[in-house]
């Protein structure tokens, strides 16, 4: 197993900006994954602070250079930087930084719950494209435990846990929000998520701006609040607004300065704008107006250093448990050699053929009972042959997926449940 991948760890929002994949480029990389003879599974998992892809592949595949050629596909731009900046995690390591980042442990805002949905979210859609199965399956179940127990046995989340949660409170600190009127620019989780928070907090009159006025509508029949609009009506919203918070999915920014500057500058006071889009939804540019203070997921760091400085009790604790999960996965991945299996399973069936054919045996004299136990034996072998030449039919040191799921199938059928029934 083998990830490949950027992050806000070594380098800016704008040079990851370029590496953001949309949902198309995303299932575009799992279909090419789900083509490639010798890349068996793969998944794509892209947030505002990391785009990685995580790959089973035969041994002497190089992932690296096939997970860049996957990028190449996106842009020039998109090439550069993962040239540049991608790091590699292979095996245990690559396990450990799945369950790490599942957790919260490797977020910009440690311990946030979004993770763990856009992990759920990935899987999904590698499910539905074919490219999560038989290894996959079981890591990302495993990686979903770990999240868990992480969460239930600590209080890494404590407080503001996520990036929407983060951008409210940096808000509270440069305006006073309650009866504030308010722009949101965006309708999906992370618009929602800050919403509620600054629904919570009191503000005044809400203004939900989309795409559609389908999408704004909702999203205000949920939050049982607000005003839906379309984009079109954003530049005359921002001269009304003492606050406007942008979270969309566009390739392109919504607020520029040709498009509101002269709206911004009639302004008495000036208006805080915090973009937590990647890409960025605000030009830079509207951020040198007299009328606005620009923010962008960058300036949340003092956020981030509070967050980490209240939470930092509890890393230790955390990190034990991840360490306990990923060796819980180390023993299932050895449980799957065929040398093993083969000999455990021989041993378990011949010790219970002898065993029967002792207790069974009794009234007959000592050339019976030999006859006897050498025909159990023997029919047990027999028995045990088409698996176990089935498994070892291969000479390869990576085995086919077909013979692994064989393994892990006979393992849990004639071993697991011998074990059970005799224990």
């Amino acid at each position: 197993m083998v990830c490949c991948g950027i992050s806000f760890h070594d380098t800016s929002l704008g040079e990851r900006e370029p590496v953001v994949l949309t949902d198309a480029q995303q299932r575009q990389i799992l279909r090419a994954i789900h083509q490639a003879p010798r890349i068996h599974e793969g998944f794509a998992l892209c947030t505002c602070n990391r785009t990685e892809l995580y790959l089973y592949a035969e041994a002497e595949v190089d992932v690296s250079a096939f997970a860049a050629a996957l990028i190449a596909e996106i842009s020039p731009a998109a090439e550069a930087v993962w040239r540049l900046h991608c790091y590699v995690r292979e095996g245990l390591a690559a396990v450990e930084h799945l369950f790490r980042v599942g957790a919260g442990l490797d977020s910009q805002m440690i311990g946030e719950n979004q993770i763990l949905r856009q992990l759920k979210d990935a899987y999904s859609a590698s499910i539905e494209e074919g490219t999560s199965r038989f290894f996959l399956h079981r890591l990302l179940h495993s990686a979903f435990r770990a999240a868990k127990s992480v969460r239930t046995q600590t209080d890494i989340n404590a407080g503001a846990v996520s990036i929407s949660a983060a951008a409210v409170e940096l808000a509270a600190a440069r305006i006073h929000l309650a009866g504030a009127p308010v722009v949101l620019v965006g309708a999906g989780e992370n618009a929602a998520l800050a919403a509620a928070h600054l629904i919570k907090r009191g503000i005044g009159q809400l203004e939900v701006v989309s795409r559609t006025i389908e999408t704004a509508a909702d999203l205000c029949a949920q939050l049982k609040t607000g005003r839906p609009h379309t984009l079109d009506a954003l530049p005359e919203l921002v001269g009304a607004a003492d606050l406007i918070l942008c979270s969309t999915a566009s390739e392109t920014p919504i607020l520029t300065a040709d498009n509101c500057a002269y709206l911004l500058s009639q302004r008495a006071t000036p208006v805080v704008i915090i973009d937590i889009a990647v890409p960025r939804d605000v030009e830079p540019q509207v951020g040198q107006l007299d009328a606005v203070r620009l923010f962008n997921i960058e300036d949340l760091d003092r956020q981030v250093r509070d967050n980490l400085n209240r939470r930092s009790a509890q890393i230790p604790k955390a990190e034990q448990i991840i360490t306990e999960h990923v060796r819980r996965y180390g023993q299932w991945l050895d449980s799957l050699s065929i040398t093993g299996i083969v000999s455990e399973l021989v041993d378990t069936y011949v010790k219970l053929a002898e065993g029967e054919a002792r207790r069974y045996g009794g009234q007959l004299d000592a050339a019976g009972r030999e006859q006897l136990e050498r025909f159990a034996v023997s029919l047990v072998k027999k028995v045990l042959h088409g698996p176990i030449q089935y498994l070892k039919h291969s000479e390869q040191e990576e085995l086919v997926w077909d013979q692994l799921q064989a393994a892990e199938l006979i393992r849990k059928m004639l071993l697991e449940t011998e074990r059970k029934v005799h224990s």
